[in-house]
């Protein structure tokens, strides 16, 4: 428990650091962030709303949620991807766990995403959905981020043995976004449905849209894969890094 404190303080001091650095010297400071996501709904939903919406319930709600938690992934991941090289100074120079500098990337993205989700609480005012699914949420947000965490660390972990790593999970990327059933739904294609499955990102995106849409519980195996997926992905994280931890000061 002394360790997991530790962890949290350094990654929440590092998060927030970063998090002004990031704002400094911006005229629009944080509607940065929110600029991105509203747009690709704007989109999305001027494409997609009648040829694949229709068949979905409070299909805009529906969509805003898959791309607000796929951004949170793939934007924490991909920056895991550089953050020990970027730091390389730090880490030849100073003695801190490494872990929190992975910690501190989910953090910014969880600092991110409360402004991404304050404009999912405004499209599900104006379609006159309940904002209790909000709080709803909260439990699968630390959940998926304690997922994601455990990705970061791997891939921050290998990124330092395999310089390209961060331009194939770059295409990756694009490639999971579309795997992900952001702007559809997998009901009613059986083949589809087995495929899509098979992405981790799947179950907590159905479980997150359970709470958000509808206020109902969610089928229970697609929460405990979410649960399975994030211990899994977490320890597993957490043992590749530790592993590769020994010659990041000699590799970067």
């Amino acid at each position: 428990m002394k360790n997991v404190r530790r962890f949290l303080e350094q990654s929440l001091t590092l998060a927030v650091m970063n998090f002004k650095l990031r704002n400094e010297g911006s005229y629009l400071g944080i509607i940065w962030y929110l600029l991105n996501p509203l747009f690709m709904f704007l989109l999305l939903l001027l494409i997609f709303s009648r040829n694949l919406g229709d068949d979905i319930e409070h299909y805009p709600i529906y969509l805003l949620t898959g791309i607000i938690m796929t951004n949170f992934f793939i934007a924490a991941t991909s920056e895991s991807t550089r953050i020990l090289r970027a730091n390389k100074g730090t880490i030849r120079s100073i003695n801190y766990r490494k872990e929190s500098l992975i910690g501190s990337i989910v953090l910014v993205a969880v600092f991110s995403h409360v402004f991404e989700l304050l404009m999912l609480g405004v499209v599900m005012v104006i379609y006159d959905v309940s904002l209790w699914g909000i709080f709803l949420y909260l439990p699968v947000i630390l959940l998926f981020s304690l997922f994601t965490l455990g990705v970061c660390l791997v891939l921050a972990a290998v990124a330092v043995y395999f310089m390209d790593l961060d331009n194939i999970w770059s295409f990756a990327s694009k490639l999971l976004w579309f795997a992900t059933p952001i702007f559809y739904s997998v009901s009613g294609y059986e083949g589809l449905s087995k495929v899509i499955m098979i992405n981790p990102l799947y179950y907590f995106i159905m479980v997150a849209r359970e709470f958000v849409i509808y206020q109902e519980a969610p089928e229970a195996r697609f929460v405990l894969m979410a649960i399975i997926i994030a211990t899994i992905s977490i320890l597993v994280g957490i043992i590749i890094f530790r592993k590769f931890e020994k010659r990041f000061a000699e590799m970067i």
